[in-house]
């Protein structure tokens, strides 16, 4: 089904009762959005949504953002802590297994509807890219990175948590090919403080090492497989669901919107409303934040030239130029969610990953980063992708 053959979303009628109740679009559509969209399982709902991602228009990307955040944010019971800004609850991937509890532990993860008690930062990128990582600075390392059941069994039964199993797993395989359905969180908090208040709307919560208040959200979601998964450096084939999600009112990030990012198309507080309350999140506060905006492949219409800018001013603000901590100033912000992480890969023969960089737009095998030795690598020379999936690569011990 081609975007001509469908509505846009300012055509729709958004029922508060069931999204698709006056949806005037095609099948496809019907079935992403129709009764039960928010709950069924992630391997469902990337399926029957996989068309309105790739073929559907910027706005139609939109809902589908706000689904997938209306999605990941069901709530659920907080009997020790409180909840989220002292609601007794919190979203349920603050129960999904972390970084630390994927690639750090021999344990089998407990799925139960029981969110943690602390913070269980991940390694960051620019950390990583600076060759060091920070614990203790709110401000720099407070980045926790969440996956769903479908994404965690892929990694545990494939063996992609540790050097020593990766390398056999590249004896048989020529790439990693996420199962459709795997969903991957990161999620920004900043401690709160008497000379850093949370601002106005934003929701907290007080872990066992204080209370901080919740910044954002990048979400990225399998929708679908490559018809050739060993192509994932150069394909414009979309395969990834890209969006993240900040604070409204986060410094700079207005214009950041407005004049840096090149794909987004936002939905009336109406829309928004509906979706959530459909979503069963009406009154939590969730509306204070918005996506930045969608990403499904390298460059604009996939023809190689326009790249496509997307990341959250907190999140990826060594991305951000002329000075990284002032958004609201910036000129140039070099963020692509795609074109990132298609560059995650392994190199079977040298036993070593690529080195982590910040590319935007099309990739071509001279792309190529020095890694800490000084030794320049090239994407094309022997690099096996690891399906966009950085974890892989930062967190493999």
């Amino acid at each position: 089904m081609t975007t001509s053959a469908k509505l846009p979303l300012a055509a729709t009628c958004l029922s508060a009762v069931a999204l698709s109740a006056c949806v005037q679009v095609a099948a496809a559509d019907q079935k992403c959005t129709g009764d039960g969209w928010a709950t069924k399982s992630d391997a469902a709902f990337a399926a029957d949504c996989a068309d309105t991602a790739f073929n559907g228009s910027l706005e139609e990307r939109q809902m589908l953002a706000w689904m997938f955040f209306t999605r990941v944010n069901q709530l659920i019971a907080d009997p020790t802590k409180g909840g989220m800004s002292n609601t007794g609850k919190v979203p349920v991937w603050m129960a999904w297994p972390t970084d630390p509890d994927t690639f750090d532990t021999a344990r089998p993860f407990d799925f139960k509807d029981t969110p943690r008690d602390d913070m269980s930062p991940t390694a960051e990128k620019k950390d990583l890219e600076a060759g060091g990582v920070a614990t203790a600075d709110p401000d720099g390392a407070n980045e926790e990175v969440t996956r769903n059941r479908i994404s965690y069994d892929y990694l545990i039964e494939s063996g992609l948590t540790t050097k020593l199993d990766i390398a056999a797993f590249f004896e048989k395989n020529d790439y990693v090919d996420m199962p459709v359905g795997s969903v991957e969180l990161k999620a920004s908090w900043l401690q709160v403080t008497e000379g850093s208040p949370a601002p106005d709307g934003a929701l907290t919560f007080n872990f066992d090492s204080g209370e901080y208040w919740w910044r954002g959200l990048h979400i990225m979601a399998k929708m679908q497989s490559l018809s050739d998964p060993s192509d994932v450096f150069y394909s414009e084939d979309p395969s990834w669901f890209w969006t993240t999600f900040e604070f409204t009112n986060n410094p700079g990030v207005a214009h950041v919107r407005d004049q840096l990012i090149t794909q987004r198309a936002p939905l009336s507080e109406k829309e928004i409303s509906a979706i959530l309350e459909t979503g069963g999140l009406a009154g939590f506060g969730l509306e204070a934040y918005a996506p930045n905006g969608t990403q499904i492949r390298f460059t604009a219409a996939g023809t190689g030239e326009t790249p496509v800018i997307l990341g959250h001013t907190d999140m990826e603000d060594f991305a951000g130029s002329p000075n990284t901590a002032q958004p609201r100033y910036w000129t140039r912000f070099e963020a692509s969610c795609h074109s990132c992480h298609a560059t995650a890969s392994y190199n079977p023969e040298i036993e070593a990953f690529f080195p982590f960089s910040v590319p935007t737009g099309a990739l071509h095998p001279g792309y190529n980063k020095a890694d800490s030795s000084g030794a320049v690598r090239y994407l094309g020379q022997g690099y096996k992708p690891l399906d966009f999936m950085w974890p892989i690569a930062f967190q493999a011990r």
